[in-house]
């Protein structure tokens, strides 16, 4: 009876934590859905500045990185808590994004072909 009991709590408390872990993933995914406006200061003049927009479609988080009037879709947008992850091919060249969110901020890399640089953002109001 004693070992019932304690693999009851034991299998509660496995599914409370996934309960937990995906309200607070899904906090996480409507933190990030907006508008951002980025600025990677050692790109090429018409690149350093621009938009990233993000939806959420369903489970998932989708994007647009916007450059004057050009958009340009995101590819594999990862979300791991206050990290996120995209690619994006710009003028046939794959770039990577990695970014961490601290509020309505952002700081991160941008890895391409000839080594990486540091962009950085803020959620547009």
């Amino acid at each position: 009876m004693k070992s019932l009991v304690i693999k009851n709590g034991i299998v509660l408390g496995l599914f409370l934590a996934m309960v937990v872990g995906s309200v607070f993933a899904a906090e996480k995914v409507k933190d990030i859905v907006g508008t951002w406006n980025y600025e990677a200061p050692y790109a090429p003049y018409e690149y350093s500045t621009g938009k990233l927009i993000f939806t959420e479609n369903g489970d998932k988080v989708e994007g647009k990185i916007k450059i004057g009037e050009y958009e340009i879709a995101m590819r594999n947008v990862k979300v791991d808590g206050v990290k996120i992850e995209f690619s994006a091919y710009v003028e046939g060249e794959l770039i990577t994004i990695k970014a961490e969110l601290k509020q309505n901020t952002f700081t991160g890399t941008v890895d391409y072909s000839e080594g990486s640089m540091e962009v950085t953002g803020e959620k547009a109001k």
